[in-house]
This record gives C-alpha cells, sequence and structure tokens, in this order.
C-alpha cells in the first residue's frame, strides 16, 4: 500500500515539474514574441521625434525633442490628403467586401446548392495563389476599364475578390445558424432580402465584424498594388505609397517618414483596441465547422 502511494506521489510529482516546465517555457516564448512586437513600434515612435543627424548618430536613443516632425510630415507629405484618399477607399472596399463575403457565404451556408462544395473548393485553392502572381492579370482587367490611376483601380479587386478564408469561416458560421429560426422565417413569407438582411445578417455579426476588421487591415496597409495601380498619380495615392515621398536618392528624413507612419497606424490601433472583442469572438466563431 505504502509502495503504491509511493508510486502515485512520484508521478504526480513529475507531471507537476513537466507543467511548471512547459509554463516556463511558453511564458519566456510569449515575452519574446511581445518584445519582438512591440519594440519595432517603440523603436518607430521614438526616431519620429528625431532628426537626420539624430537618427545617424544614435538609432537607438530615446529622443523626444522634435515634435515638429509631425507638423512638417503632415504639410510636406500631404498626410491629410493621403488620409482622405485611404479613407475613400476603405470605406467602400470594406463594405462592398463584406457584402459579397456575405452573399457567397449565405448562398454555400443556408442556400446549399448542388455544386456549392465544388465553388468552396475553388475558392480555397485560389488561397494558394500569392499577390504577385494575379497582379498582371488585375492590372490588364483594370486597364481595360479604363480606371488605372484612379481610386477605383483599387477598389474594384478590393470589392470583388472576396478571400477564401473569409468565405470559409463565414460559411461555416452559417451552417451553424438556428434553423428553426430561418425556417419560420420562410414560412411566415419572408423573401430573400428580408431572410438575408433581417434574419441571417444581424445573427452573423461576430463574423462579419471579423471579417471587416480584417478586411480593413489589408486595405489600409496595402502597398504592393497601390504601387502597381496608381503610379502614375501622385493625387490619388494612399498613404502606404505617399510615404515614400520621404526618402531620398542619397538620404531619408526618417524622423519624417516615422511620422508618417505613426500617424498611419493610428486608426489601425483604435480599431483593434475598440472592436478586439468581435474580433476574438469573430474568428473563434468561424473557425469551427458546424
Amino acid at each position: 500500500m505504502i509502495f503504491h502511494k509511493t508510486k502515485d506521489s512520484s508521478k504526480m510529482q513529475k507531471k507537476s515539474s513537466s507543467d511548471l516546465g512547459a509554463k516556463i517555457f511558453f511564458a519566456v516564448l510569449l515575452t519574446i514574441l511581445t518584445v519582438c512586437i512591440i519594440y519595432p513600434l517603440l523603436f518607430t515612435i521614438t526616431t519620429s521625434f528625431k532628426t537626420y543627424a539624430e537618427f545617424l548618430k544614435d538609432p537607438f536613443k530615446i529622443s523626444f525633442t522634435h515634435p515638429e516632425n509631425y507638423t512638417t510630415a503632415w504639410i510636406e507629405g500631404e498626410i491629410g490628403t493621403l488620409l482622405g484618399n485611404s479613407l475613400y477607399v476603405v470605406v467602400i472596399s470594406v463594405i462592398g467586401h463584406v457584402l459579397s463575403v456575405c452573399l457567397i457565404s449565405y448562398a454555400i451556408g443556408i442556400l446549399r446548392f448542388k455544386g456549392s462544395e465544388v465553388i468552396m473548393a475553388l475558392m480555397l485553392s485560389g488561397m494558394f495563389l500569392t499577390s504577385e502572381v494575379t497582379s498582371i492579370p488585375k492590372l490588364i482587367m483594370i486597364r481595360d476599364m479604363n480606371l488605372l490611376n484612379t481610386l477605383w483601380a483599387l477598389i474594384v479587386p478590393y470589392v470583388f475578390s472576396p478571400g477564401g478564408m473569409a468565405v470559409i469561416l463565414m460559411s461555416n458560421f452559417m451552417k451553424r445558424l438556428p434553423e428553426e429560426v430561418i425556417e419560420a422565417s420562410e414560412l411566415d413569407g419572408a423573401g430573400f432580402g428580408h431572410l438575408f438582411f433581417s434574419v441571417v445578417l444581424p445573427m452573423s455579426m461576430p463574423i462579419i465584424a471579423f471579417t471587416a476588421i480584417q478586411q480593413f487591415n489589408g486595405v489600409w496597409n496595402d502597398f504592393m498594388w497601390p504601387l502597381i495601380a496608381l503610379a502614375r498619380n501622385q493625387q490619388v495615392w494612399t498613404i502606404p505609397l505617399g510615404l515614400i515621398r520621404f526618402q531620398g536618392m542619397n538620404n531619408s528624413e526618417y524622423g519624417e517618414l516615422c511620422a508618417g507612419l505613426v500617424i498611419m497606424m493610428l486608426p489601425t490601433i483604435t480599431i483593434y483596441a475598440c472592436f478586439s472583442k468581435y474580433f476574438l469572438e469573430g474568428a473563434a466563431a468561424g473557425a469551427v465547422k458546424g
């Protein structure tokens, strides 16, 4: 009896030791990841208050001596115009993208017509194509539509290129909506419009919020496609593209550049801070297949 108790206690000690080791490992790993994520942000903020000479002398010194970099960046970099262009593109793109994803997901998750699984597989296969692969076809399409060097050259691809992952998450979410509610609405004579906008969408708000935040982040920070589509018209540049004005042939105005980056980051940080709850709820809800 004593032998069994000793053996059990030995197993418990080994288990507790392994649990403690795992906790320490993950704590160290999370600390390293946190530093890797936060340090570039802090570096950008401190650099935004330095002159070019101060940055070259000591890039890592914490200094807040030149707040006028923000004024210079706003005026010389035309940050106000860039923000206006970006907001115009983001608002239309997010609304259009979310609506297109909702419609596709409704067809796959609620209607479940014959061949919907094939469409899902095709959309999933599109996730394996990088943006570089699709840039040339998009450019040809936009050129033929006479939209090059206009903001609509960005909006059209953003709206009508719903990501496969967004459709998968939202269609999985809609598959798990209470069938009783949908059937009751149909029995009451609800048509497509009423069923879609008044029943399905309100119940799908967590995953819709997740999709909207993801699309906002992608559109707001996109650099490559605006560089291709808007290269010849600086008046319609978005803020990620417009910040290259602070980079010269021989040197770069790092203070003004980082000030512009900080201004650019503020909307993204604000969105995540205000809607992080819905972001996490939507990610968790859509990830579980029904």
